[in-house]
């Protein structure tokens, strides 16, 4: 028994010690925490004192950027980033305060910069407290500079990164890939239209060259009027003119809380669907564009604006265009397939800089072998080829569908 007592009194003191020695050692972590952020802080402060000095220059450097990868081993978008951070905290006194204190991050400081303006620095501030740098991170995303806690975020603003770590080997078959799309598209991709294309590519069927179905679902809240992207195990919001471009081409799944057992219902009736596609040869009808992949349907006059699913009121566009018409920056009036009229406008101009319009075409049969892409220009006359008029295309396409098979 009294073995046993002692043995109870050790445990206790040892569990005494230990409970004291992990709160010494939790204090000395947050009291470092504090003293790194104090001394980040600090070293901000000097670092606008040395570019407006120009610093760098005194020890042969071509930037002040130049200076902080080489003296104080910042990588060169690490540097980057604290140097705007640092330039900021001068207008920002708050916050540069609670940098000081130990209350923000740098991580979150990163983030705040972003959009906080003198006028909403308390607010944010406030809303910030306790939160961590990823939180708020999600808090600002999709917000402008100068927005406020509560407004409303921006999809277009919200953005991912994708990553990548791949051989030498694989890289310059993706630099070779997107120099191609490029080629492909007649102007250079951002990372946007380059995920977007190689996306769409990878879960395109073969055959008509338009995109499985299914494969993302566009939700619209019943209370807030919010619409979200839903595909791969995520949910994203979308804007006005996203959602309309892909509810263009859609199966209406219905009320996603109800239960109503209905089959899935396309929008546009699949003979329809397929009857446009012939018509417009498989191809983007925006005239120039040789686009044959990655190809939608498109309403002339907008479902939202009393359009419907006729063949007259439906045209086909390659994704590229599809995004300019619902961006407004092309806008398509008249009725297909003859009767189209294509505006180009420049971002912010409300008159058009360029007017296009539909030539009616008489449609080619080519040789089972040969395979000139659309627009080509044979002047040498070296491709034997049968002509139809418009009104024996459909004739036409089936003719050539069969002899293929």
């Amino acid at each position: 028994m009294f073995d046993s007592a002692v043995a109870s009194e050790c445990a206790a003191t040892t569990e005494a010690i230990r409970g004291e020695y992990w709160m010494i050692l939790h204090e000395r972590l947050v009291a470092g925490a504090k003293q790194r952020l104090a001394l980040e802080a600090a070293e901000a402060r000097d670092l606008v004192y040395a570019e407006e000095a120009e610093l760098w220059r005194r020890f042969g450097y071509m930037s002040m950027l130049e200076y902080m990868q080489r003296e104080l081993f910042y990588e060169g978008h690490t540097a980057r980033e604290r140097l705007r951070v640092a330039n900021k905290l001068f207008e920002l006194p708050a916050l540069a305060e609670a940098f000081r204190e130990g209350d923000l991050s740098f991580s979150a400081l990163k983030e705040l910069t972003r959009v906080v303006v003198p006028e909403t620095e308390e607010a944010w501030l406030e809303r910030a407290a306790g939160k961590t740098a990823r939180e708020v991170e999600r808090m600002v995303s999709g917000l402008r500079e100068g927005a406020s806690p509560d407004d409303r975020p921006d999809p277009k603003l919200v953005r991912h990164r994708i990553t990548l770590d791949v051989t030498g080997e694989t890289f310059a078959v993706w630099r070779a890939m997107r120099i191609a799309l490029a080629d492909e598209r007649e102007q250079h991709l951002s990372d946007d239209e380059l995920a977007q294309t190689v996306a769409r590519r990878a879960v395109e069927p073969a055959g008509d060259g338009t995109s499985a179905p299914c494969l993302h679902a566009v939700t619209t809240c019943r209370v807030c009027k919010q619409s979200s992207l839903v595909a791969g195990g995520i949910e994203t919001p979308l804007d006005e003119a996203s959602r309309e471009r892909l509810l263009c081409d859609a199966a209406d799944a219905g009320d996603l809380e109800g239960e109503d057992t209905r089959r899935l219902t396309p929008e546009i009736a699949a003979p329809t669907r397929r009857r446009v596609l012939i018509r417009d040869r498989f191809a983007c009808t925006v005239p120039g564009c040789t686009s044959c992949r990655n190809i939608d349907l498109h309403h002339i006059v907008y479902r939202s604006h009393g359009g419907d699913h006729t063949m007259r009121n439906l045209t086909t566009l390659c994704s590229g265009h599809h995004v300019e018409v619902h961006e407004r920056r092309l806008m398509i009036r008249g009725t297909a397939p003859d009767g189209l009229v294509f505006e180009f406008r420049l971002h912010g101009e409300v008159e058009p800089h360029r007017v296009l319009t539909t030539v009616p075409r008489c449609h080619e049969m080519l040789d089972e072998d040969e395979d000139v892409p659309r627009g080509t220009d044979d002047s040498s006359g070296s491709i034997p080829r049968r002509t139809f008029h418009r009104g024996s295309r459909e004739n036409a396409f089936a003719a050539r569908d069969q002899r293929r098979t």
